[in-house]
């Protein structure tokens, strides 16, 4: 019988996690619930006397990826299997300690070796754009983790645990540059990013650029169609 998870692996339509410090690694498929990417330009503020507009030097320009997406188990045994996943991905949210000064595996005194650094891939939307690494997955850390499994679908039941038909994920990610970006004189530094799409490649789609309602609108259906596929409607 054909899973979820072989129709999203077979289309590669996984989301994919990496704990950088151990490469332990987990995968969901994609089914899609929400994503956002939004810049923030970071600004100084000084006030000169004698200048009516206070001058603005330029600190930085951060990255934030709001990514949520639905895990389902037709079965009881996809539901076993998507727990293990999801305690997995739980547990790379904490760093890696160094051996206890008092001995034992319970032992105290533990100093923090790696902080909870992970790498995500999801297709071309959250990936990987630097030559520094062979891994696809973009470099961050999750500063928020919410799981919420779907009462109305229900649970199994066996041996007094409880194991969800349907839950969500979702998170906020924040990525950390490995690369320069920026222009060098007019060209951009690093052509792929954020998504592949470098806007001075040729397009051999012979597609036109229309009115930005009508593009808005084109887009608007493209991410329907996207999220009825994912979703297998």
């Amino acid at each position: 019988m054909i899973s979820f998870h072989d129709i999203a692996k077979g289309s590669d339509h996984m989301i994919r996690f990496l704990h950088v410090a151990t490469e332990t690694r987990v995968e969901f498929p994609a089914f899609v619930t929400e994503f956002s990417d939004s810049f923030q330009v970071g600004w100084g503020n000084e006030t000169i006397f004698g200048r009516m507009d206070p001058v603005k030097p330029y600190q930085g320009t951060t990255r934030t990826i709001s990514l949520g997406f639905d895990v389902v188990a037709p079965s009881l045994q996809q539901a076993k299997e998507n727990m293990n996943n999801y305690s997995t991905l739980v547990q790379m949210m904490y760093p890696v300690y160094n051996k206890p000064l008092s001995g034992g595996f319970e032992g105290k005194g533990r100093t923090i070796k790696a902080p909870p650094i992970l790498r995500i891939q999801f297709m071309n939307l959250i990936k990987n754009n630097s030559d520094s690494t062979l891994e696809e997955g973009l470099l961050g850390c999750i500063s928020g983790f919410t799981f919420n499994p779907n009462k109305e679908a229900g649970f199994f039941d066996q041996n007094n645990e409880l194991l969800p038909k349907h839950f969500n994920i979702s998170f906020k990610f924040d990525p950390q540059h490995e690369t320069t970006l920026g222009f060098d004189e007019e060209n951009f530094i690093n052509q792929g990013f954020p998504y592949d799409r470098p806007r001075n490649t040729p397009s051999s789609e012979g597609s036109t650029s229309g009115t930005p309602e009508v593009s808005a609108k084109l887009a608007q259906d493209m991410l329907r169609n996207l999220s009825k596929g994912m979703r297998g409607q």
